[in-house]
């Protein structure tokens, strides 16, 4: 916000929200104060509360708390996944079919969502004693200079809402699994150690972040590594130019073709990270060592150059402070053995998700 203190605020709205989740779960279980209360997806649980934090954080309270309806977090939730798989359906399917039966379906469901976010903008900006965010100080600014509607500010939400929340919720689950499922155990007692001193720090009203060599850092970007989009960005080529495929293989490249990007490809490349490139690896050399650090063409999870992901700062700091809230407040256990655990999954247009629900435990430290 305008006094640059994004990071406690941000911080204590992801804490919060965890909070009204697990116990509206324990309640909803009738499970008692340190009993262990069960949620059916790790991912889709950090997803509702980091969205939740988003919305608070940014929209403000006053928005979340409008009566419009009582769902709002669940109905954006299913427009994203509604989103993601028309996205992929219609690549493959002949517009004929796709655009009445996949893409207009989709499309009027987020009308119907922008209505429900434009009253809530209105309903917040009502309320002389609710708190709304900087996203919606900015809109009313604008909009009372005439720049601006209401009905063009709901669409703003969605794309922000979809681009701040997602993908880094999806980020945060993954490296808490990657850590339980594969970190060693003095990694595991380093990030313990660090998630501490990373909330402890909010006590002293002092900016929150970590290090870059930090052992939460390099979770979170072992982790981005491995979860690179599948295709993450489309790019036309201005020159022609020959590629190699790493075969015998080559392609050549004419100007004005569309190329599609896979960040994923670079990421698991053996002649980049060496022939463990597929295993979780957080003492790699490129996240503790500075002169080691890779370019956006090596780690390039948040793209390259002027189209390079603008959230990432934002994006890494929901990482390490859902991490450190997971950690720290609550344990949480997995409900399977750990074989037993969905594999990764590269089919949405995300950060990779897994092949299935990961069921978890969640119980309250004391």
């Amino acid at each position: 916000n305008e006094h640059g203190d994004l990071n406690l605020g941000l911080l204590n709205a992801l804490r919060d929200s965890y909070r009204v989740i697990i116990e509206g779960g324990r309640l909803k279980q009738q499970a008692g104060d340190d009993a262990i209360v069960v949620f059916d997806d790790l991912l889709d649980l950090v997803r509702l509360a980091t969205l939740r934090a988003i919305v608070v954080e940014l929209l403000g309270e006053s928005f979340l708390n409008c009566s419009y309806s009582n769902d709002f977090l669940n109905e954006f939730m299913v427009l994203q996944d509604s989103i993601e798989s028309a996205t992929a359906a219609a690549a493959i399917l002949p517009s004929s079919i796709s655009v009445p039966l996949i893409l207009k379906p989709v499309e009027k469901r987020r009308k119907k969502l922008q209505m429900n976010i434009q009253e809530r903008i209105r309903w917040a900006w009502q309320q002389d004693h609710g708190i709304i965010g900087p996203w919606l100080v900015k809109f009313r600014r604008q909009c009372d200079e005439g720049s601006l509607t209401v009905e063009v500010a709901s669409e703003f939400v969605v794309g922000l809402l979809f681009a701040a929340a997602k993908n880094p919720a999806i980020a945060s689950a993954q490296t808490l699994l990657f850590l339980i499922l594969h970190g060693s155990d003095e990694h595991k007692s380093k990030v313990q150690d660090e998630a501490k001193q990373l909330l402890q720090s909010t006590k002293r009203n002092t900016c929150i972040t970590t290090m870059p060599l930090s052992a939460i850092r390099q979770s979170c970007s072992e982790t981005l590594r491995l979860t690179s989009h599948s295709i993450g960005a489309l790019r036309k080529v201005k020159e022609e130019i020959v590629l190699g495929s790493g075969t015998s293989q080559e392609y050549k490249l004419c100007p004005s073709q569309v190329v599609a990007v896979s960040h994923i490809v670079p990421s698991l490349d053996q002649r980049m990270w060496g022939k463990d490139a597929d295993k979780y690896k957080p003492s790699r050399k490129e996240w503790t060592k500075e002169d080691a650090k890779p370019d956006e063409y090596k780690f390039s999870t948040f793209s390259q150059g002027h189209h390079r992901c603008p959230g990432q700062s934002i994006a890494l700091q929901i990482m390490e402070l859902t991490l450190s809230i997971l950690l720290v407040h609550y344990e949480v256990t997995l409900q399977q053995k750990k074989e037993a655990v969905p594999d990764v999954c590269f089919e949405r247009a995300t950060i990779a998700q897994r092949k299935g629900k990961v069921p978890v435990g969640i119980r309250i430290r004391s």
